[in-house]
């Protein structure tokens, strides 16, 4: 059903944790669905509009996981304006593949990294 990488980084999770303000984080994304009940958060240490670093918290299933550790780590050292090209393609396509019915889960995770984007650039939840 899920493929190695998907069924590894559920297992073997990367980037996962809390970061917060004390950890320099310089934005956050909060995403909560109120259909499966996932939460996802993503922490940014971002330093000259470079990513420096990423954790994610996630509630959720094993594509959730995954995707938010696939983001995570593709994102260090990205320009803030190269992260658009971070989408649910891109994350299924880097995950070899999802199911149809769990792709919401990499659009989820993609909704979480560009509200921490929106919110750095507005000045929202940052230090």
């Amino acid at each position: 059903m899920y493929s190695e990488i998907v069924k590894e980084y559920f297992k073997n999770p990367i980037n996962m944790g809390y970061m917060g303000y004390m950890g320099n984080a310089r934005s956050i994304g909060i995403i909560e669905n109120e259909v499966c009940s996932d939460i996802i958060k993503i922490y940014l240490k971002i330093g000259k509009d470079i990513i420096v670093d990423a954790k994610f918290e996630a509630k959720g299933c094993p594509p959730v996981i995954a995707s938010c550790c696939i983001v995570t780590e593709v994102i260090k050292d990205m320009n803030i304006e190269q992260l658009k090209h971070i989408d649910r393609k891109f994350i299924i396509e880097e995950l070899d593949g999802l199911p149809k019915e769990k792709e919401h889960c990499a659009e989820l995770v993609q909704k979480t990294l560009y509200r921490a984007i929106d919110n750095y650039k507005n000045k929202k939840i940052r230090s």
